[in-house]
């Protein structure tokens, strides 16, 4: 067991090697007693409950660790002055303290994994540039410093995806035995018909952005979190084609969204902004405006339009999947706006990201709010609910520029 101890207000720590862990008060003191520093004096250790015959172990002593001696008494004339002693760099002879923070499995298996240079294809590179800070417009000084909110990896997101796809299945089946859509509100059968199986594009146009976004972000905790975003995308399209499947088992013309999503007046805005931002290759640009601008609006919209009359439609199912939906959609409405705070706090470059956000918020927003407007139409209260969503939004681009934090 290797300690160090110093004379309180005397020396530099000096180095003690004891032979058993189960070494004692006493044992450490003998040592220090014939040390140089003592010189000759009577010694004593500087914590409670400290008798010659107690363990330093349980004492809460540890290896490496530095210990307070008291010494009494007068040097005795044989030890030379400390003024003769050989200069020592101290520095060298402390321990540096254990790190209080244990990695956690998050940090660990998700740091440092993203393409870093030097690169392979450095002399062939294509005309797309990858991996640089050229590839998108924002700039960070540590794009490794991001931390999704969530802390999700693959263990942690299986296991919580897996119970809500349990919960919803089990809607669905309960929804299927008890016939409960058979009873359903006309009209809202056919905004049902209209519009659910329509809502797959969307998600399914964001699906495939963050796939750019994980393959040519910065960092591996972006990418980590883009990915995520990207698996959950996929399962809200797929349960929005599950209820369209489900209203089809009963109803008939659910077999064709496609044409809706191509058609439809009230879904062309949001296609034309979902198609716009498939087409960018910034990919922290993508990530914002998709994230922190359309995002929100939209799914607002579409929750309002196919479940927020649930209470005269008589459908419980469709409020309880967007239910499920909304939930994923808050956990990367937290991972995106720890992304803008990490660039509109930079260092270096903060005032630089906030302009460009809150530029592309001048340009974006409005469009994502009238898309959302268009797409529930006339009805008073999912209008209601679209503007509280872009409200919330407003605030904290007005946040961004006056360089408040979000």
């Amino acid at each position: 067991m290797l300690v160090y101890t110093r004379i309180a207000g005397e020396t530099a720590p000096e180095s003690h090697v004891l032979s058993t862990a189960n070494a004692t008060v006493g044992d450490l003191l003998e040592k220090v007693k014939n040390a140089r520093t003592s010189k000759g004096r009577e010694v004593s250790l500087l914590l409670d409950g400290a008798e010659p015959d107690a363990l330093l172990a349980d004492l809460g002593v540890t290896e490496g660790a530095l210990l307070e001696i008291r010494a009494v008494g007068s040097p005795l004339p044989s030890v030379k002055p400390q003024d003769d002693a050989p200069e020592i760099d101290f520095s060298s002879l402390v321990v540096a303290p254990v790190s209080a923070k244990k990695t956690t499995e998050y940090e660990a298996v998700t740091e440092l994994l993203q393409w870093h240079s030097p690169f392979h294809i450095d002399g062939g590179r294509p005309a797309q540039v990858v991996w640089t800070p050229e590839s998108t417009v924002l700039q960070s000084v540590d794009w490794e410093a991001y931390r999704s909110p969530d802390k999700l990896y693959y263990r942690t997101y299986m296991t919580r995806q897996s119970r809500n796809d349990r919960s919803v299945s089990t809607a669905f089946r309960y929804a299927e035995e008890t016939g409960q859509l058979s009873s359903v509100d006309a009209d809202h059968v056919e905004v049902m018909r209209r519009f659910v199986g329509a809502l797959q594009y969307p998600d399914w146009g964001l699906c495939m952005l963050h796939q750019h976004i994980t393959r040519f972000c910065m960092s591996s905790w972006i990418s980590g979190a883009s990915s995520f975003m990207m698996f959950d995308q996929l399962r809200h399209a797929q349960l929005y084609g599950r209820l369209a499947i489900a209203y089809g088992e009963i109803y008939e013309g659910f077999d064709d969204p496609q044409q809706s999503w191509m058609e439809d007046d009230r879904m062309q805005p949001t296609r034309q902004i979902i198609e716009e931002l498939l087409v960018e290759l910034d990919w922290g640009k993508s990530f914002i405006i998709a994230g922190l601008l359309v995002e929100p609006l939209f799914t607002t919209a579409s929750h309002a339009l196919i479940a927020g009359r649930r209470g005269r439609d008589g459908d419980t199912l469709a409020p309880f999947v967007c239910q499920s939906i909304l939930e994923d959609k808050q956990r990367h409405r937290d991972s995106v706006e720890a992304f803008v705070q990490l660039v509109a706090e930079d260092p270096e470059n903060g005032d630089l990201n906030r302009g460009l956000i809150t530029m592309w918020a001048d340009e974006w927003l409005p469009r994502a709010h009238a898309a959302a407007s268009m797409l529930v139409g006339d009805d008073a209260d999912s209008l209601a609910a679209v503007q509280a969503a872009h409200d919330v939004v407003a605030e904290r681009i007005a946040a961004l520029r006056t360089s408040e934090a979000l």
